[in-house]
């Protein structure tokens, strides 16, 4: 479903634009709702879900490398409160290569990924961040079913559960992963983004400020 949405509710999936940013619910089995509350803010609750993703952001349309946007940054702040496996965090894809990419700044039961070994860290807007790479094999892509490569920087710290606040310079993180040997493709997405996985939970997004600044 694609819809041009004013401040609505959705529980099944749906794909759109409101205010200049783009907003997706997927998910596969359970029960969501997608509360769109204007600009980049959003309000989100899922429960008895296998897995669920809410999002709010840019689709680019993988005409350019993250370079040619100058610097990409978010400012965000939340009520973030999941009951189970969940991560809050600066979620896209690129094409050529086929990447599909997580920025957490929070999470709930289970920090990600399920991975052996930091292939490095660093530090971006005053918090450590570890760096991870990890391969799914035939699952859901932009591309339909395929396997394909996940990067991810993961905060070393996790914030309490509730009012989060911050900022992620993305575009270091893109520049930190190149430098590990984890280079990306043009940019498809770009979003913030709350997942859950066999879990349930809720988040209302009160400042989601999505800058893209030319050098």
């Amino acid at each position: 479903m694609n819809v041009n949405a004013p401040s609505e509710v959705f529980t099944e999936n749906v794909l759109g634009e409101q205010d200049g940013y783009s907003f997706e619910l997927w998910k596969d089995t359970g029960e969501t709702s997608l509360t769109l509350t204007g600009g980049g803010c959003f309000g989100c609750r899922w429960s008895g879900i296998n897995n669920a993703l809410f999002r709010k952001g840019r689709r680019l349309g993988c005409t350019k490398t993250f370079r040619e946007y100058g610097r990409i940054s978010v400012f965000y702040g939340a009520d973030y409160r999941p009951e189970g496996n969940s991560y809050f965090c600066i979620y896209g894809w690129s094409r050529e290569p086929l990447i599909e990419y997580y920025i957490v700044e929070s999470w709930g039961s289970w920090r990600p990924p399920e991975a052996d070994g930091a292939l490095g860290t660093f530090e971006s807007d005053g918090k450590l961040y570890d760096v991870y790479r990890t391969t799914r094999v035939q699952q859901p892509s932009i591309e339909g079913r395929k396997t394909f490569v996940q990067y991810w920087s993961v905060r070393r710290e996790k914030p309490a559960d509730g009012r989060i606040e911050g900022t992620v310079s993305i575009s270091r993180h893109f520049e930190q992963w190149e430098k590990l040997g984890l280079p990306l493709g043009r940019l498809y997405e770009t979003a913030l983004t709350v997942e859950g996985f066999q879990s349930s939970g809720s988040a209302e997004i009160f400042r989601n400020e999505l800058i893209f600044e030319k050098e």
